[in-house]
């Protein structure tokens, strides 16, 4: 199956088709292009252990029967934890191999970790905005007003709206509030000290820019 081939794709998709017959009565299998997670719940941690290495080993008797090999250095093991309870470590082995317990993933362009608080993720977008705010900041002068907006809604407000509607309620939401607030007024050339309803206001009017309502903004 070469890779950016017109049927690979498809192909892909019908060759794991029967995956998640293998383990769907033990789990949950959720499956997007190449990317698949696997969701085990239970209450009890013995059977949690239990269920999970069983899972394990079915998905590995599918992947031999395919002819595919389980790649363990890409493969991790994430156990959601609630903060009042002390939980037990799960592992997971297989054939002296061991998969790696993880404290975070990135799923689908999301950095989940273990307790679910979106911290890990708010701390990898502020650092993208942080340095989209600098740049935009140094090429005010040089560029004309449409392509600074082409800039802040390539470079900014793309990363700051994806998966806001899972994130944006997070006590460390107010971050990325400030950031925005900071790249309205370098857009606008408002001052650090002019309030930023103003600036908004502002915005809304501009000539090259759209009327658009930031999710974010407040007074």
């Amino acid at each position: 199956m070469l890779q950016g081939s017109i049927l690979g794709p498809l192909l892909f998709l019908l060759y794991i088709n029967g995956l998640p017959k293998a383990v769907k009565h033990k789990a949950l299998p959720i499956l997007f292009a190449n990317d698949t997670s696997i969701l085990i719940t239970n209450p009890k941690s013995n059977q949690l252990q239990r269920d999970l290495n069983i899972v394990f080993a079915q998905l590995n008797k599918w992947f031999k029967s395919n002819l595919l090999f389980f790649n363990f250095d890409k493969t991790h093991f994430i156990q959601f934890n609630n903060a009042s309870k002390c939980t037990s470590v799960t592992e997971i082995e297989y054939e002296d191999e061991q998969i790696n317990i993880a404290n975070e993933t990135k799923f689908l362009g999301l950095y989940i970790n273990n307790n679910l608080s979106w911290k890990t993720h708010i701390e990898s977008i502020k650092n993208k905005l942080s340095s989209a705010c600098y740049v935009m900041r140094l090429v005010k002068p040089y560029v004309t007003a449409n392509t600074l907006k082409v800039i802040h809604f390539s470079y900014f407000h793309s990363i700051m709206t994806y998966g806001l509607i899972y994130w944006g309620n997070s006590p460390d939401s107010i971050k990325i509030f400030r950031l925005q607030k900071k790249i309205i007024r370098i857009v606008m050339g408002c001052k650090v000290e002019t309030r930023v309803e103003n600036c908004f206001l502002t915005w809304k009017s501009y000539p090259f820019l759209p009327n658009i309502l930031f999710p974010f903004y407040c007074s």
